[in-house]
């Protein structure tokens, strides 16, 4: 079993807490570290074994880092340069080069590293991906990915680097990790349409914003026969679409992408340990593909000038 630290205790860390506590029940986790400068998050932490404010003298196998986007970087770098194995919330840095460093610092170090783009791990982009591949929708022609929160925008960053880095990540990955061939941005920071083109001729469209009346978040596969559809929230079926009728089809798995991804990283820990090969997932060029067109997608958006 692992001990696990969680670095930055806000509100994905603390959902990095509630999973890893029932990892813990079930003995896949042998005990879990809240490392936190604010003493109202350590006090919030009331499902870790131990609570902290620095790194300094930590006993952990694997560290999440779910600090501030701008700290990932250095942190990842920082320690494993100490020996731990980390897990880090995208960004994995503010540029390309950034990234880079980070994943040849892992190399280095001989560490095992998990970059946290979680929507691989939904049980319907499995299925989605054995519907693909079966021939069941056809040729693809299409793929939307609406992300709407009703959260506010926070004060700085921007949403395509929030949450369309996700949409960038999954479509490359349904797409057989294809390379983007160009990118178009409507909209501004805290509302945007990202279009990804892609050289086979297939365009995906990404809606995603911040202060929505509603949650909406969901995929749509569109097929030359079929159309494929999830939710995000749900997590034990997907809807195939064929001549105006909706089928549910269910998941071969329920687990949040949360939970799969906290128990893939933690595997490879383990194999580490053993000596035993893992294949990071996504794959370090995959990881930097997400990196380059998320900041090339910002780099599109329309500048706003003052009247």
């Amino acid at each position: 079993m692992l001990n696990v630290a969680i670095l930055g205790c806000g509100r994905w860390g603390r959902n990095h807490l509630s999973t890893l506590s029932k990892l813990r029940d079930e003995k896949l986790v042998e005990s879990i570290t809240v490392i936190d400068t604010s003493l109202a998050a350590r006090n919030s932490a009331i499902l870790a074994n131990d609570v902290r404010e620095t790194t300094d003298g930590l006993d952990a196998d694997l560290v999440i880092i779910a600090t501030p986007s701008t700290l990932h970087a250095t942190q990842a770098k920082e320690l494993m340069a100490q020996g731990y194995h980390v897990l880090v919330e995208k960004p994995l840095g503010c540029c390309e080069s950034e990234a880079a460093q980070v994943l040849a610092s892992a190399h280095e170090n001989g560490r095992v590293i998990g970059v946290g783009l979680l929507l691989r791990f939904h049980p319907a982009v499995k299925l989605a991906k054995k519907m693909l591949n079966s021939g069941k929708l056809g040729r693809l022609e299409s793929l939307r990915f609406i992300r709407r929160t009703v959260r506010p925008a926070p004060e700085e960053g921007n949403v395509i680097e929030s949450l369309g880095v996700h949409a960038i990540d999954l479509i490359c990955h349904m797409l057989s990790e294809s390379e983007p061939s160009a990118v178009n941005v409507e909209g501004d920071r805290t509302e945007s349409r990202v279009v990804l083109e892609f050289p086979h001729g297939i365009e995906a469209l990404v809606d995603i914003g911040w202060g929505s009346n509603t949650e909406r978040r969901t995929v749509t596969l569109v097929g030359s026969t079929a159309s494929f559809r999830f939710d995000l929230d749900v997590h034990d079926k997907a809807f195939m679409i064929t001549d105006g009728i909706e089928t549910a089809i269910g998941c071969e798995s329920n687990h949040s992408p949360l939970e799969a991804e906290l128990r893939h990283i933690i595997a490879g820990v383990e194999a580490h340990k053993a000596g035993i090969a893992w294949e990071a997932f996504p794959d370090y060029g995959a990881a930097l593909r997400g990196v380059r067109w998320t900041e090339r997608a910002i780099q599109a958006m329309p500048i706003t000038r003052p009247h």
